[in-house]
């Protein structure tokens, strides 16, 4: 029997399903210090009259409003082919996780990249020429999907992530109404999924927290 393809049959599982998933409905959250406080940075903001104290609170959801694009990890099976009856047949031995790319909107402070910055040096130690241990760079990611009431629906954490590749700044005279951005790569050891109640609750207190401080 073949089942009725039509357009309110396809109206009807997607409302029976809570709805459309909307590419543009997405949070994403890193572990980062409460407090950032770059001296660098403080004096030339001071200098050029910009300066702003809040500036030093890393708000976890600066990270997330300022990402303008990433995407939820893939997974690949990896496989080795036998021979059975003269018939080839694959086999599988392992698998591999995707590198997530992700593109931020850069304010006039350069937060994210500064973030960025910092993150790729406490990886390489270019004064000593050596790589430090993985322990002391890695943290971990969560990228959610939200629904239209900005609740999460599908939750994943990357674990042991960090950095590998942060691209260059691109700068155009001819650019005068556009807004600056910065991609970077990010590996990872593994991820998993996080359940959607979870996540949410972390979001919240993260939010609640926020809120008490100021």
């Amino acid at each position: 029997m073949t089942y009725p393809a039509n357009i309110d049959s396809l109206k009807s599982t997607i409302s029976r399903r809570t709805g459309a998933a909307k590419q543009n409905r997405f949070a994403v959250y890193m572990n980062l210090p409460l407090l950032s406080i770059d001296s660098k940075s403080i004096i030339t903001n001071v200098v050029s009259g910009n300066f702003n104290p809040l500036q030093m609170i890393n708000d976890p959801r600066d990270i997330s409003l300022l990402c303008e694009t990433v995407s939820l990890p893939g997974r690949s099976i990896s496989t080795t082919e036998y021979f059975t009856s003269l018939k080839a047949k694959k086999m599988a031995y392992g698998y591999i996780n995707e590198d997530i790319n992700m593109t931020f909107l850069l304010t006039g402070d350069y937060y994210i990249k500064n973030v960025l910055d910092k993150w790729i040096n406490k990886i390489v130690n270019y004064d000593r020429h050596t790589i430090n241990y993985k322990d002391d760079y890695v943290s971990e990611i969560e990228i959610q999907q939200l629904n239209d009431m900005n609740v999460p629906t599908y939750s994943v954490k990357l674990l042991k992530a960090f950095p590998i590749n942060v691209a260059a700044v691109e700068l155009s005279n001819s650019s005068e109404n556009s807004i600056a951005r910065v991609s970077v790569t990010f590996t990872y050891d593994d991820w998993t999924e996080v359940t959607s109640a979870g996540s949410a609750i972390a979001s919240r207190i993260g939010t609640e927290i926020f809120n008490r401080i100021f």
